[in-house]
């Protein structure tokens, strides 16, 4: 459970981890068995092992790792997260979304609602389908707002349209995770949103803290641990976020990285 990295060394008492390009490499039908044994080692040591994603729990019950035992889940980039039983211990939706539900009615662009138990899209084109087989997802079901709180949308757009859909959906954040869709969900609101509520409910300080992630939406997560992990793969805006980079979530990247700094 000793560390050493910025600040010397501690006790590491919670490592998290990103789902896609870092648990489970893109394309691949499941985790390595690098990885599994990797997380097997942490849970000997007596370290939390915490998910922390963008995705839905709908999508992570479509995925091999939904039958991996987790400490915590932080989902939808920290909006809605849950313990190791499946109980809610944070959750933040959106406030004044007309903006984005405007352009959801418009269907002029793809936008997909997130909601507690639902997520659907007003209509799916060509940028949809090919962002969804990116990650291995089937493409989200045609539907329509019945009212629900939203938690968090994914609007697809490329780098050159975001701007003007900014402009229109107001003051929210905006984190790309592909180059064709976007997550949006409170101003000022990330993946650290949910870690901050984790450690408050164990008791854990920020510097007894690990997380390992290759995507744009992971960059404030790995400034904000004691110790951020870029996978290999990761772009590099996120490799200069990160405290070190290991190898590729392909190459055994979470057990290299792991060990390198004593974990396991």
């Amino acid at each position: 459970m000793v560390s050493s990295g910025k600040g010397g060394r501690r006790m590491i008492r919670a490592v998290f981890f990103d789902i896609d390009g870092t648990l489970m490499p893109f394309g691949a039908p499941g985790i390595p068995e690098s990885t599994q044994a990797a997380l097997d080692a942490l849970t000997l040591r007596g370290i939390d092992r915490v998910i922390a994603t963008g995705r839905h729990t709908t999508e992570i019950d479509l995925l091999p790792i939904r039958d991996v035992p987790f400490d915590a889940w932080i989902t939808l980039n920290g909006q809605l997260c849950y313990d190791g039983q499946g109980r809610i211990f944070f959750e933040n939706p959106l406030t004044g979304p007309e903006g984005l539900l405007q352009l959801f009615h418009e269907k002029r662009i793809p936008v997909m609602l997130v909601e507690k138990d639902r997520m659907y899209i007003n209509f799916v084109n060509e940028k949809v389908i090919a962002a969804q087989l990116d990650i291995a997802t089937p493409v989200p079901e045609v539907g329509e707002y019945q009212g629900a709180s939203i938690y968090q949308a994914i609007v697809y757009v490329t780098r050159e349209e975001q701007a003007e859909m900014a402009r229109r959906i107001g003051d929210k954040q905006i984190t790309r995770w592909n180059d064709r869709a976007v997550d949006i969900v409170e101003k000022g609101a990330s993946k650290v949103t949910g870690i901050e509520k984790y450690l408050a409910l164990k008791g854990y300080r920020r510097e007894e803290t690990v997380a390992f992630g290759d995507g744009e939406n992971d960059v404030e997560m790995l400034r904000y641990v004691h110790i951020g992990v870029a996978m290999g793969n990761a772009r590099q805006t996120v490799k200069q976020a990160a405290d070190r980079v290991t190898a590729s979530a392909e190459e055994d990247g979470i057990m290299k990285g792991l060990h390198e700094l004593g974990l396991i």
